[in-house]
């Protein structure tokens, strides 16, 4: 994949809604927004090598309506998730300072499920919907990406908890995520 990080950040205001007022997607992009648990266990069941490509992290402002309460600064991370060299995912991740020093600065190219979903320390809350914005930024980077569509490009917004500190994570299917239903999960693949 050759894509600089020179777009950092990709992040846009989203209009994010409960998963119930958002009855544009279709049956299998449905199926990506609501899947339980851990998206990166989900992802590696469709190819053979599953990648963390990082476009960046810093501490900057958030977007207008991203953070619950007003806040001047947050850690800021963004990634895609890849299979087999493809993006699937483009993911934003926005956390207290202290939480990312705490625990997100050395993730690497690690993904962030393996942290939220290895242990009883992250809690998971709230799950809403959006859709991209059509001129946006994540259409941007998907069209960047050579993944051009004219359908919408949706995701999902899931709130996590650790010892009082919000952390909050968007997940976007980009077009080649929701060219197939996601497999499922049985006990002993979760």
């Amino acid at each position: 994949m050759n894509l600089t990080s020179s777009g950092f950040p990709f992040g846009d205001i989203i209009q994010w809604v409960a998963p119930c007022q958002l009855p544009e997607p279709g049956q299998c992009q449905r199926q990506w927004l609501a899947l339980p648990g851990s998206l990166t266990r989900h992802l590696r069941r469709h190819g053979t090598r599953f990648e963390v490509h990082v476009l960046g992290e810093a501490v900057l402002a958030p977007l207008a309506g991203e953070w619950p309460e007003p806040c001047a600064q947050l850690w800021v991370r963004e990634v895609l998730l890849c299979l087999d060299n493809r993006p699937w995912v483009y993911a934003r991740t926005l956390a207290p300072t202290a939480l990312a020093q705490q625990q997100l600065l050395q993730l690497g190219k690690r993904p962030l499920g393996e942290l939220l979903f290895t242990g009883d320390d992250f809690i998971a809350g709230d799950t809403e919907w959006a859709k991209a914005p059509e001129n946006g930024h994540i259409r941007h980077l998907s069209n960047v990406l050579g993944q051009l569509s004219s359908q919408p490009i949706y995701g999902r917004r899931r709130h996590f908890h650790y010892h009082g500190q919000r952390l909050i994570v968007a997940e976007f299917f980009l077009p080649e995520a929701v060219k197939q239903p996601p497999l499922a999960m049985t006990a002993t693949t979760a």
